[in-house]
């Protein structure tokens, strides 16, 4: 579910005040606000893989002006569109684990430290060797990942006949980087 805060405004204001999740933010952020929230849902028997990637756009409500945004497109409800490095570089990803996450069920595996290399494009030598240099974040329920969006990913499949995978993965930035930027979502925490 894209947008999932501003469709759950019950969950967005519990996760908004919570004293130890704004600290959490604080150690990375002077002023976190949440720029994209989406709600994954794997079920049990969900056999789908998730390739390496990294995550590399946000939305928007229009197009954005300027040569600094990459691979800007225009879907049916949004704008899609790559921000500058500096931006990619300076946001977090929090991902909030509503079950146990284990290798049975695809946890998301990273590289660490890959995400200093910048936009590393899919193609290369580099995103082929991410699974020698992975590691499975086994999370349990109610835990969280903290992770750079510029972090290759992967999820396998799951194996577990019974295991779901449910998690609420936020995007942050620092609101001073917001401005200018026509976001879908915005939402100081």
């Amino acid at each position: 579910i894209r947008e999932f805060l501003p469709h759950n405004p019950v969950v967005a204001e519990l996760l908004r005040t919570n004293p130890d999740l704004k600290q959490l933010l604080r150690q990375y952020l002077l002023a976190p606000c949440c720029i994209r929230s989406i709600y994954f849902d794997k079920p049990p028997r969900a056999n789908w893989v998730v390739g390496w990637h990294q995550d590399l756009t946000v939305n928007l409500r229009s197009v954005p002006s300027g040569r600094s945004w990459q691979n800007v497109r225009q879907l049916s409800d949004r704008v899609v569109g790559q921000p500058p490095l500096t931006v990619l570089e300076a946001m977090v990803t929090l991902r909030i684990h509503l079950d146990d996450t284990t290798e049975e069920n695809g946890a998301l595996r990273v590289v660490p430290g890959a995400h200093q290399q910048g936009v590393i494009r899919t193609d290369t030598v580099a995103m082929a060797r991410a699974n020698d240099q992975s590691v499975l974040c086994r999370v349990p329920r109610g835990g969280a990942l903290l992770m750079k969006p510029l972090t290759p990913h992967a999820s396998r499949r799951s194996t577990a006949g019974t295991a779901a995978r449910r998690v609420i993965h936020l995007e942050f930035l620092d609101q001073s980087k917001t401005v200018g930027m026509d976001l879908q979502e915005v939402i100081p925490f």
